[in-house]
């Protein structure tokens, strides 16, 4: 074999192999679930208020406790612009599933589905 075949099949070994090892990464786990709410939510958006808290408060408790940071779009504003800004967030409350850099993982708006937040933390190791 010449030298240019040895370095062309090297070259494709390599590539298997890289190939290999992607397909085998890990997944992209949760790092972070932020939670933004209002507290003072009024007419028939209150309903869609209240029944995310209460899901929110059942599902992160115990270790998933540390995965939330909730904020009060009402009583911190400046804190949940950003995330509004960033993620685009046309209505609350709003769930986003976010990894280590801050990458939209999922999101839930407005209507918040217990089985949604089941799966998802399920998918994404919370």
């Amino acid at each position: 074999m010449t030298k240019s075949k040895i370095s062309i099949i090297g070259i494709m070994v390599a590539a298997i192999l890289g190939a290999a090892v992607l397909t085998h990464a890990e997944p992209t786990k949760v790092s972070q679930v932020v939670y933004i709410t209002k507290s003072k939510a009024c007419g028939c958006s209150a309903k869609s208020f209240h029944d995310a808290d209460a899901l929110v408060n059942r599902t992160f408790t115990g270790p998933r406790q540390a995965l939330l940071k909730r904020i009060d779009y009402d009583t911190d504003r400046q804190a949940a612009v950003p995330y509004i800004g960033e993620y685009r967030l046309i209505q609350l409350p709003a769930l986003l599933f976010l990894d280590a850099q801050h990458h939209m993982l999922w999101m839930a708006v407005g209507e918040v589905a217990k089985e949604d937040v089941a799966a998802k933390l399920a998918q994404f190791g919370g």
